[in-house]
């Protein structure tokens, strides 16, 4: 008879990679997430409930609790800078161990993720849980606000992040939350600033869009494609269907980063130009026209 497919779910142990013996030191912080986020990662109040969830919904009652206690400071919305301050530099971290993999394991990333190895770090399956936790304040508000654009990007973040925390494979998805990094001079833009520092602002998003959103993440998912149909070993383990996944959500995701860069290139050369202001009264002027 017919073997039946492979489970979808990925181990969700979260051990430490076996170091390699070529290698010579430990990348780093990777004993602090060993040590600490494992009993994080496996607790919760209630036997019925996965642990993933009690995370993110801790971290959608730390956002919210900020918004309504805080809320914003000088034009900056307080809950947001501080999810992409988190989320940020620790996807970076997760990208600087990926690119560690072959040392720390003697297998290379992607590859090592798609033979369903699991999370090379606590960390990997840890960070997308933060970020279901902003998508969930995000859908909450947007449904009590009645605004499209909230319930829109709240509902896709929701889903992605959900359904990864509920198969055990959020680390599959933390190194593309490196397009937070252009998120944190985004926060600024409407912010009271004076010229000069404005002006650093708009050109460190800039910067950062083109980098992570336009660079870093299309090869993220080109490697997982390249990795996929060129390593035999990739295609054992994962379901058929799951590589239609990756092809439809990166062509999604990217597809709407182009589409804001778009944008974001047509209102940079109105700046240029002098047609549009610089900074908070950007908008009104705009607006005036």
């Amino acid at each position: 008879p017919p073997h039946p497919p492979p489970p979808l779910t990925c181990p969700v142990k979260n051990q430490a990679p076996v170091m390699s013996s070529s290698s010579t030191h430990e990348p780093f912080l990777l004993s602090f997430w060993e040590e600490n986020l494992p009993p994080l990662l496996a607790y919760s109040p209630h036997p019925s409930c996965p642990p993933w969830f009690f995370v993110s919904l801790g971290f959608c009652l730390l956002f919210g609790a900020l918004k309504v206690t805080v809320g914003k400071v000088a034009k900056v919305e307080s809950y947001s800078l501080l999810h992409c301050v988190i989320v940020a530099p620790l996807s970076l971290l997760c990208l600087h161990y990926d690119n560690s993999a072959l040392a720390m394991t003697g297998v290379s990333e992607p590859l090592r993720t798609l033979q369903c190895s699991g999370p090379l770090t606590p960390l990997h399956t840890f960070l997308p849980l933060i970020t279901l936790g902003y998508a969930l304040l995000d859908l909450f508000e947007g449904l009590y606000d009645a605004k499209p654009d909230f319930i829109l990007h709240g509902s896709a973040l929701t889903l992605l992040f959900s359904m990864s925390a509920y198969t055990g494979t959020t680390h599959r998805v933390a190194t593309t939350l490196v397009m937070e990094v252009s998120t944190v001079p985004l926060q600024f833009i409407h912010a009271n600033l004076p010229p000069v520092p404005m002006l650093l602002v708009n050109l460190t998003f800039l910067l950062t869009f083109v980098a992570c959103r336009l660079f870093l993440v299309p090869k993220i998912w080109y490697g997982w494609l390249a990795t996929y149909y060129s390593e035999p070993s990739a295609q054992t383990c994962m379901p058929e269907w799951y590589i239609t996944v990756v092809w439809v959500g990166g062509l999604v995701f990217h597809g709407l980063n182009f589409y804001w860069a778009f944008y974001i290139f047509k209102r940079v050369i109105r700046k240029a130009k002098g047609v549009e202001a610089m900074g908070e009264n950007a908008d009104e002027k705009e607006k005036g026209e």
